[in-house]
């Protein structure tokens, strides 16, 4: 029989901030995905900032369609100032440049097409909030490794010096 180690990574629901400046898209991805994930609803991108300065979010789902900020200029801006916050883009259109845009400037790892289909989307989600935990678990063992490989150099050159 097995040990079961409680892990919060493994238990904890992924955050999300859905953006859309339409109120009944916004309550529709509530409805359809509150089950699964814990949602958050922004209307606008300065919302969806605010909320990410003080609360700890794992992915932001933006539309591209808004009409202060698009939605590919917002995940650059989040893409800089909160990098390590998954990025997803929902848009009803696009041209080759603002899709390779997103992907470039706005480090999105998805586009998805709207209106959503909701068992594409939420599979999409699991797997992009999978990547984003492998991504942060590597950085975590990199960060681990340097502590180790400064504290062997400073050993090292203890060993030397006596």
């Amino acid at each position: 029989m097995g040990l079961l180690i409680y892990s919060p990574m493994n238990t904890k629901r992924t955050r999300i901030i859905y953006l859309d400046t339409n109120p009944v898209s916004r309550e529709e991805f509530d409805a359809n995905m509150n089950s699964h994930f814990d949602v958050v609803l922004a209307a606008n991108p300065i919302d969806a900032y605010n909320i990410l300065r003080e609360e700890h979010i794992d992915l932001v789902i933006s539309a591209k369609e808004m009409p202060e900020m698009n939605g590919i200029e917002f995940l650059e801006v989040i893409a800089k100032d909160f990098p390590k916050v998954g990025r997803i883009l929902s848009s009803t259109n696009g041209t080759w440049d603002e899709l390779i845009s997103a992907v470039n400037q706005g480090k999105v790892t998805r586009i998805i097409p709207f209106p959503f289909n909701y068992a594409d989307l939420k599979s999409n989600i699991q797997e992009a909030a999978s990547q984003l935990r492998a991504s942060l678990e590597k950085d975590r063992l990199l960060e681990q490794l340097e502590r180790q490989n400064q504290q062997f150099e400073f050993i090292l050159r203890q060993r030397l010096l006596s």
